[in-house]
């Protein structure tokens, strides 16, 4: 993904790598395209037509133009001014990509816009290639003066044309031509920025990765002005998230997942339950592959080692939610993340397990709580996790779904302790039940501005 994502699975790339990605890529693209872009300038410079019936006319057709600068000039010749092209094509590579990358970080910092807006990607694209255009264009201007040089040659060599300019023409020679380049190039990668993502955000939308859980789930993003849609599709079985795992913990749960029998998986199951209570994003995940394992060892011992382990510990970490919470709030968010996925996956009969539909319950209605209300970490996770579940909870237990929306509506006309994000999450939940778990073109108008994965 170009441009900073705060949402990205594993790390962002350093600014240095990006850097070094974007001169790589104007570096491979010039060598392939230089010859066309000789043709282009020597087209640019002639000033007869270019048609077979102007006698005067050199040049009058790309193939025709390739034989005759091949012919007086060489092979050479479709690479003239090639180093400071390469230059160019390297320092502008670089410096607009490392720039779009540090302006969308500066949005997100700011929590102005979100990132990825289409309009974020507008403007950070077309001020990062102004800020490139800033910093090659005398090399541009070099450039192009030695691709348009036929023979003899006006410059010997880069040197020598920079001294002979400079001395003739002034140091303003360097940026000739500039402003007309900035009014042109702004428009032009402000949206070659903003198109590629969200075409690619909407190609996610629309082919997500193949699996059980394929569709378009309502995310609200908590730390954003608004709301955005996040594709909950499923990726390839054996794609899992155990980067933030040491070797030895990763080793031990692919091996659980190909052949259970050959490890503990009671170990396995409390493995899994103490990351996903330090780690938000896994245990996003964490149900996914609690399913895997568990289908892999119903199918090759027909036993429920790990099913067990897993319930018994839910069980533990249900019954001491109060001093988790105490304790640690992001613990208590991946806790409720946690069970939800795990209400999510596991199926009994192609039906959710009636064992955690009150323990997910009371998680819930402790979100839903006016001291809960109060912190915009928990309101995000209630709202999300209802997004996600919600309406299977409903078919479940009706009478409670009843209960626990009494409690958010009183929440959201709490006369204080509520913020402006909480309050606009809290009425985004109530019109999506309202609308029977579905969002109406009027709310989705309203709370959600773009397609993101």
């Amino acid at each position: 993904m170009v441009g900073y994502d705060p949402r990205a699975d594993g790390r962002n790339v350093s600014n240095l790598e990006v850097a070094v990605a974007g001169s790589v890529s104007g570096l491979v693209t010039r060598v392939l395209i230089s010859p066309l872009d000789v043709i282009k300038i020597r087209f640019q410079l002639q000033i007869e037509r270019l048609s077979r019936s102007d006698p005067n006319a050199k040049y009058h057709g790309i193939l025709q133009a390739g034989r005759q600068i091949l012919q007086e000039e060489g092979p050479t010749a479709f690479w003239k001014g090639h180093i400071p092209a390469q230059l160019l094509s390297i320092g502008y590579g670089a410096v607009q990509f490392l720039s779009f990358e540090v302006l969308t970080e500066l949005v997100h910092r700011a929590s102005v816009r979100d990132a990825r807006d289409f309009s974020v990607h507008f403007v950070c694209g077309g001020l990062s290639a102004c800020v490139a255009t800033l910093a090659v264009h005398p090399v541009d201007v070099l450039r192009t003066r030695f691709a348009a040089q036929g023979e003899p040659r006006v410059y010997k060599t880069l040197r020598n044309a920079v001294v002979t300019m400079y001395r003739t023409e002034g140091p303003l020679v360097f940026y000739k031509g500039l402003n007309p380049t900035l009014i042109a190039i702004f428009p032009y990668a402000g949206f070659q920025f903003s198109f590629y993502s969200s075409l690619k955000h909407a190609y996610e939308w629309a082919m997500p990765a193949e699996g059980k859980k394929n569709g378009a789930v309502i995310s609200p993003n908590l730390g954003k002005s608004c709301c955005s849609w996040m594709v909950m599709g499923e990726p390839r079985r054996e794609e899992y998230k155990m980067q933030s795992f040491d070797a030895a913990t990763q080793q031990l749960l692919k091996t659980a997942l190909k052949d259970p029998g050959a490890v503990d998986l009671e170990k396995v199951a409390n493995v899994i339950v103490d990351h996903s209570l330090q780690d938000c994003v896994f245990s996003k995940e964490a149900g996914r592959m609690c399913y895997a394992i568990i289908q892999a060892e119903s199918k090759q011992a027909g036993q429920s080692v790990f099913r067990r382990g897993l319930l018994n510990r839910l069980q533990q970490e249900y019954q001491a939610r109060e001093q988790l919470r105490a304790r640690s709030l992001q613990g208590w968010v991946c806790y409720v993340t946690f069970i939800c996925n795990i209400f999510d996956y596991l199926r009994v009969n192609n039906m959710p397990m009636m064992a955690l539909v009150n323990p997910v319950y009371d998680c819930l209605f402790r979100l839903a709580q006016p001291d809960s209300l109060s912190k915009e970490e928990e309101v995000d996770c209630l709202v999300l996790q209802l997004h996600r579940v919600g309406e299977q909870l409903e078919k479940m237990n009706g009478q409670r779904m009843d209960e626990l929306f009494v409690l958010i509506r009183d929440g959201f006309l709490l006369p204080t302790g509520l913020s402006s994000l909480a309050q606009l999450l809290l009425l985004e939940i109530i019109e999506f039940r309202a609308a029977g778990w579905k969002t109406t073109p009027a709310a989705h108008k309203y709370y959600y501005s773009e397609v993101s994965d």
